[in-house]
């Protein structure tokens, strides 16, 4: 059977970029997804799956199907003594950008008072290569479709009511 919208998958991955493992799936612990319903993956790695079967796969997926671009307007300077905590490299908050929107801004590099912070997510701009195994794949029931996510193994399971 092929995956198709609306379709249940148990998979594995890992995540490359430039060469370098970023992201893994817990080994020996299928993820279970339903297509359409899986905010949590890049739309191009959802698209790469509709049609495969279960087996061994590697997908590249470009900047603009995972995280999109990188963009430099995102990147911005501010004096430490105006952030709304005392920063720490690597950590994160949020705050109103110039455009009005708030954005989940990191901090990247801290010299003396100046603090670089980056909105962009860490791998916008960056082709992504997944090599995954798809263990299984079932078309979703009217139920599952109508929540929104999966049922029983590997998915929600709802109290039985009296």
């Amino acid at each position: 059977m092929k995956i198709r919208q609306y379709w249940v998958i148990r998979f594995e991955y890992l995540l490359q970029i430039d060469g370098e493992v970023v992201d893994r799936s817990q080994e020996g612990q299928p993820l279970t997804i339903l297509t359409q319903f899986a905010p949590d993956l890049p739309a191009g790695l959802e698209a790469a799956l509709v049609g495969k079967k279960p087996g061994n796969y590697r997908v590249q997926i470009p900047p603009e199907q995972a995280y999109g671009p990188y963009d430099p307007a995102r990147r911005v300077e501010a004096e430490r003594d105006n952030l709304p905590e005392e920063p720490r490299l690597g950590g994160a908050f949020t705050a109103e950008g110039e455009d009005g929107r708030s954005w989940l801004y990191r901090v990247v590099k801290m010299e003396g008072g100046r603090v670089v912070l980056d909105a962009n997510h860490r791998w916008a701009g960056k082709t992504l290569e997944y090599i995954f195994t798809i263990h299984s794949v079932r078309p979703a029931d009217a139920e599952e479709v109508a929540h929104g996510h999966v049922h029983g193994e590997g998915g929600v399971v709802h109290p039985m009511k009296e």
